[in-house]
């Protein structure tokens, strides 16, 4: 499993494999399976179709404010008109971040997989235009319209509803990364096969979790440890992981998968190469300790499993 808290590592270096192995296009392709507006995934659409533009409010005021992100939202529904003001785009934020700290290459486009949200907008009978210009300052900004209401002026008054937040305010946990995650292997795995998903997972491993390998080459099992725990500390269940260790093993239990357990609390199918997510990623960090690692056991229903790390 990879926490939602590294997803955006995990979702930049998803688009960068797309491309390198099959072209710009293809990335686009992905981009539209990410945001169709069947329900199934981004659940915009869900919101738009109960709530009209006041949807917009109410999706977005709940993603980002998991994500911590430093926005101010703006509705009107007497005029027909939301927008966002991103100051402080968590997603790409941490790109840089990452950039600056381990060489970490965000995707260049990065940014543009949100222009596919128009498909739920357009769905819904609304209007949109995103500002784009900002990027490289992790800013941005998108304005929705009704187009059978509003006249062209946006005019902040009694009638409009504003939420302005900083980064502070919140904490950065948002669980629904995991459906983004989930339909991204399926991606690949449906229309590439599995070996390209072990492939990618593999390239976001020694990608971007640099400083993990790096601890693990020079600490061994004790820092292996240290991270398979610290990953379920990351996903707030440290209760779902329990270790073992000897001077040649490390046996690893989880009780449950906190992804998995999302998925299905709310109404996911769980892609048949998830448990990959989990099993290629410590494969990789088994290699950087000089171990093997071995799945022994996992249940699909719960992420239930039985892991084990033994030295060559």
């Amino acid at each position: 499993m990879i926490p939602c808290t590294e997803f955006i590592p995990a979702y930049s270096e998803l688009f960068a494999f797309i491309e390198k192995k099959h072209g710009r296009d293809e990335v686009e392709k992905f981009w539209q399976y990410l945001f169709e507006p069947d329900g199934k995934g981004i659940p915009l659409i869900n919101f738009l179709e109960k709530e009209g533009i006041r949807g917009c409010y109410s999706y977005w005021s709940g993603t980002l404010n998991e994500e911590a992100a430093d926005f101010s939202l703006y509705l009107n529904e007497k005029a027909g008109w939301f927008m966002i003001e991103m100051r402080r785009c968590p997603s790409k934020g941490r790109l840089l971040e990452l950039k600056e700290k381990i060489g970490l290459v965000p995707y260049p486009d990065y940014c543009l997989h949100c222009f596919h949200y128009r498909s739920a907008i357009e769905k819904a009978g609304l209007k949109y235009a995103y500002d784009f210009t900002r990027t490289d300052r992790a800013a941005c900004g998108v304005l929705i319209t009704d187009p059978k209401i509003f006249d062209g002026k946006l005019i902040i008054d009694e009638n409009t509803l504003v939420m302005s937040k900083n980064a502070s305010d919140n904490e950065y946990f948002h669980r629904d990364f995991h459906s983004s995650m989930n339909m991204g292997v399926d991606y690949l795995f449906t229309r590439f096969g599995e070996e390209e998903v072990r492939e990618y997972l593999r390239t976001y491993a020694e990608n971007a979790m640099r400083p993990e390998l790096e601890r693990i080459r020079y600490g061994g099992l004790d820092a292996l440890e240290e991270t398979v725990k610290g990953i379920y500390e990351k996903e707030e269940a440290p209760d779902a992981v329990k270790t073992r260790k000897s001077e040649k093993t490390l046996s690893v239990r989880i009780a449950y998968c906190p992804a998995v357990k999302h998925l299905k609390e709310t109404g996911r199918r769980v892609s048949p190469c998830f448990s990959l997510t989990t099993d290629c990623v410590f494969e990789r960090l088994a290699e950087e300790a000089g171990m093997k690692f071995e799945n022994l056991f996992y249940d699909e229903n719960t992420g239930e499993a039985k892991y084990l790390f033994a030295l060559k």
